[in-house]
């Protein structure tokens, strides 16, 4: 699984959380407890997108899943 991530980093991901929110940015960095995203834009249900000002850590036990626009 680290291999399949790594493949990924630099590349525009869709990050969606258990919550229901997402992020749209480029996948930045990964370790085995985070991913970082940069460049990234908030989404929250009903609402309009909000651009990110720095980095979006987000923990791997609050993300749902991860995918490629």
């Amino acid at each position: 699984m680290k291999r399949l991530i790594r493949q990924r980093e630099r590349r525009r991901v869709v990050a969606t959380l258990k919550s229901g929110s997402a992020f749209y940015g480029v996948l930045y960095a990964t370790d085995p407890e985070a991913f970082v995203l940069r460049d990234a834009t908030a989404h929250q249900p009903g609402q309009e997108p909000v651009a990110v000002d720095g980095e979006v850590l987000i923990l791997r036990a609050d993300l749902d899943y991860l995918q490629l626009p």
